[in-house]
């Protein structure tokens, strides 16, 4: 699954570059006549598809909680709060935003599908350390499942970190503590974040989204060929009564997976065809409440301001 999530994640890196530069020429050619991608090519599509709606379901789950974040804030000077609510705003929809979102969202993505083998090596790592030093078994054990732990926490706060130092939002926060409060600094930081990510992903990922999955389509029928042929070449292998069984077992092992590809193929299309008529509009009207809980948001705190 990882190869499928980074390869889904190399298209949209590429589609949002195009996105900045629409006069820009493609850099990479269509995937369709390769035997790999066509294999993975309709669970891709059902990624998209899962991806589109569980990001459009993150933001309209927090629409309604939207317009009083400002609530939690304390004493914060309103004014200030309203500025730092607005820049957050406008750097969801940024290119520096949208591209360390996507790296941040490979590594979360990677971390979670490997965590198991990932764990296990760690672990590992350290009771094998643990038994050179000649520790105990027990002590060995227990700092292998500590260590293993500790990982996830250590990758969890490293990309906070890194996205606090590569963000405006943090250097906002300090420039402008006081009118804040030391107090509130953590919270602000946290609905700062909560509205730059809601932002992104009504304003520019749900329509990378819809531009990855558009591109996918145009693709189906050369893979459809694809996965034909790889089919009628495996047959040919295993027809032939010179070919080793190491091919044989190659062959079977290519038409099975491109068998199965070939069963999903047409359903998988007919679904995203008929998805990607309503995307659009879908993120349209997404953004649109997006931006009408923002103003409400943003219009409570001046008037907090100016009495």
């Amino acid at each position: 699954m990882r190869s499928r999530n980074l390869i889904v994640c190399t298209a949209f890196a590429g589609l949002l570059l195009l996105a900045c530069s629409k006069e820009a020429p493609p850099l990479t050619a269509p995937s369709g006549d390769h035997p790999g991608y066509a294999e993975q090519y309709p669970t891709r599509l059902t990624t998209l598809r899962t991806r589109y709606q569980e990001d459009e379901s993150t933001v309209r789950s927090a629409l309604p909680e939207l317009p009083k974040a400002g609530d939690k804030l304390g004493n914060a000077d309103p004014g200030t709060v309203a500025e730092l609510f607005t820049l957050a705003d406008a750097n969801g929809k940024s290119s520096a935003y949208a591209s360390s979102a996507l790296e941040a969202d490979t590594i979360t993505r990677f971390w979670e599908e490997e965590k198991q083998p990932l764990h296990q090596k760690i672990g590992g790592a350290v009771v094998y350390a643990g038994k050179q030093k000649q520790c105990a078994k027990e002590c060995s054990d227990d700092l292998g499942g500590v260590a293993a732990g500790a990982s996830d926490r250590a990758v969890e706060k490293q990309l906070e970190e890194r996205q606090q130092r590569l963000g405006e939002l943090h250097r906002f926060i300090e420039d402008h503590e006081e009118a804040i409060g030391k107090p509130n600094v953590e919270a602000a930081e946290k609905q700062a974040n909560a509205i730059a990510q809601l932002s992104h992903l009504a304003h520019v990922r749900l329509e990378l989204y819809r531009r990855e999955l558009e591109s996918s389509l145009a693709e189906a029928s050369d893979v459809k060929s694809t996965l034909e042929r790889t089919v009628k070449d495996s047959d040919a292998v295993l027809a032939d009564a010179n070919a080793s069984k190491t091919r044989k077992a190659l062959a079977e092992k290519r038409k099975a997976a491109a068998a199965d590809a070939l069963v999903k193929h047409e359903a998988e299309t007919d679904m995203s065809k008929r998805a990607l008529e309503e995307m659009e509009q879908r993120q349209k009207q997404t953004a649109s409440d997006y931006d009408r809980a923002f103003d409400l948001l943003i219009d409570s705190l001046e008037q907090k301001a100016k009495k």
